[in-house]
């Protein structure tokens, strides 16, 4: 338990608080949540409230997130065993266009890629990697995970290496 005094200080304990009485009280969870998301809670009085704003604040630090070109390839090859190029012959095999193929092999060939990165001008701005994820079988919140992480969470692959290779003969043929 955690107390607080009306100036909002933190105690370990209630007798530590010097003339002025417990106005506040939360666990030791509460606390270290509080700690280790700055930004998820604030002050509303006396009482610590999860910030209205916290989606929109955490999707700001994601969006900022950045791997480099060999993380994700680590990652897809960990996940699918696939490099960039076999990714491209994937995409190719799902109807995608060559300008479009072209414009992510530019993203793979990029120093750093931005969680946040987008393609296209409005309204049909498209997120890049949320866009790539979901070709591959994952969630944005995959992807999340991924620039967090570094690897991508334990899926079901949604092509196997036969389709993979179904999709490169009929490219070349």
């Amino acid at each position: 338990m955690k107390y607080f005094d009306a100036m909002h200080n933190m105690y370990p304990y209630e007798g530590m608080i010097p003339q002025e009485e417990v106005v506040y009280t939360c666990s030791d969870e509460l606390w270290d949540d509080f700690c280790a998301n700055p930004g998820k809670y604030i002050w509303v009085g006396d009482e610590l409230v999860l910030n209205p704003e916290w989606e929109k604040i955490k999707r700001q630090r994601l969006d900022q997130l950045t791997l480099t070109p060999a993380d994700v390839e680590r990652a897809l090859l960990k996940a699918k065993g696939w490099d960039f190029e076999d990714l491209k012959t994937f995409m190719k095999a799902q109807g995608y266009t060559d300008l479009q193929i072209k414009a992510i092999g530019v993203e793979l060939r990029a120093n750093n890629f931005f969680r946040g990165a987008t393609m296209g001008e409005e309204p049909n701005v498209i997120r890049i990697v949320d866009t790539i994820g979901a070709l591959l079988g994952y969630t944005p919140d995959d992807m999340d995970y991924l620039f967090e992480n570094k690897e991508l969470p334990s899926t079901e692959p949604i092509s196997d290496e036969e389709t993979l290779l179904n999709s490169s003969d009929e490219i070349e043929g």
